[in-house]
């Protein structure tokens, strides 16, 4: 959950929608069911919005999202890590 809050907050910091963060319950979500490690399934927009896809379809669209994703990584390790 605390990953997940993360990479949420720096979508919402590049002005992305944001639909909540969910920890998976008793039936689980398939690839996430057996980690051992802290996992997070991401969803990045949807296609069938025609601007969400141009945006995820464009250089600059996936620069900010994969940036978005590495500072909340950064955050996520400095937190665990006590830095």
């Amino acid at each position: 959950v605390q990953l997940g809050t993360l990479i949420e907050n720096e979508f919402v910091n590049i002005g992305r929608k944001s639909l909540g963060v969910l920890q998976r319950n008793h039936m689980g979500i398939w690839v996430l069911q057996a980690t051992n490690m802290p996992a997070v399934l991401i969803e990045t927009g949807f296609i069938t919005d025609k601007d969400e896809e141009d945006y995820l379809n464009s250089e600059a669209g996936q620069i900010e999202m994969t940036r978005a994703m590495a500072n909340a990584i950064i955050k996520y390790k400095q937190a665990i890590d006590g830095k």
